[in-house]
């Protein structure tokens, strides 16, 4: 492995395992502290609230970008198992190109969201809201480039069809 793909490899492992499993650590503390404040100390604490929000924000978004990594998010895949390896690739081209459409499309409303928010911020920790939802620019981002890799995939020929055609050759 290049050191260029071993950084870009430790990049993305930072981004979509280490961050959203500090992010739900925090999540999970803050819940805790909530609970116990409020039903065994009889004094609920504002931040802890606050905090589990902007956590469950960034594991979610994060967490599913590296479940789009391995495919291991949810799929409904009863007409793609049934077909052909030709109509599965046809599907695979049209997934992906949608994809692809479907998350840059909204990419200006997206940069006027965040000009926005940067001006507004958090009631108790007093964070521009801007950096709070921040985590939705790596999801769109890694989610755009890899269904770009995998449409590029889909689209050049396979290993196995260029034996068959110099088989039939």
């Amino acid at each position: 492995m290049t050191k260029p793909k071993k950084a870009l490899k430790v990049f993305l492992d930072i981004i979509e395992i280490y961050l959203p499993m500090t992010t739900f650590a925090a999540l999970f503390v803050a819940f805790i502290l909530q609970i116990a404040s409020r039903y065994i100390f009889r004094h609920p604490l504002v931040w802890p609230y606050e905090l589990s929000q902007f956590g469950y924000l960034w594991t979610i978004t994060l967490g599913a970008c590296y479940a789009s990594r391995d495919d291991s998010h949810i799929v409904f895949s009863i007409a793609h198992e049934a077909a052909s390896p030709n109509v599965k690739k046809i599907y695979d081209i049209i997934n992906y190109s949608l994809t692809i459409l479907f998350f840059c499309l909204p990419i200006p409303a997206t940069v006027r969201f965040y000009q926005f928010y940067m001006t507004r911020y958090s009631a108790v920790f007093n964070f521009p809201l801007g950096i709070i939802y921040f985590g939705f620019v790596p999801f769109v981002i890694i989610t755009i480039c890899r269904s770009a890799l995998r449409l590029a995939k889909c689209l050049s020929p396979s290993k196995t069809e260029g034996k068959d055609k110099e088989a039939r050759a």
